[in-house]
């Protein structure tokens, strides 16, 4: 192979001018910034959701409860174990509901 007597030289590169961005990709700019605020958003809006389901789900199975243990205490009284002794079932939801904070309606005595 012959050797060149001139080394080569690549040319130097010719950056393109940065220019400023025209108006349409400005626009298409400031139009992703907003969609992107609006999508942060509605996320938040979503975890807030997220974070309130336990309490919602409690409010729930108090409202089913209460006359679940309403029919429980008249059938207890019916058969006159008010007098006697407080039913196991009654014991568990009494303190179900002390473990939970909630009001307790008393038992009549």
């Amino acid at each position: 192979m012959a050797e060149r007597s001139d080394p080569y030289q690549a040319p130097f590169p010719v950056w393109r001018a940065l220019n400023e961005p025209s108006e349409e990709e400005t626009t298409d700019v400031n139009q992703l910034r907003q969609r992107v605020q609006e999508l942060e958003a509605r996320v938040e809006e979503y975890e807030a959701l997220l974070e309130e389901l336990p309490a919602l789900f409690e409010r729930k199975f108090q409202q089913r409860l209460e006359p679940l243990l309403e029919r429980y205490r008249l059938l207890a009284s019916a058969q006159d174990l008010n007098t006697t002794k407080t039913p196991p079932l009654l014991k568990a939801a009494l303190r179900w509901k002390q473990r939970n904070n909630c009001e307790v309606p008393e038992r009549a005595a």
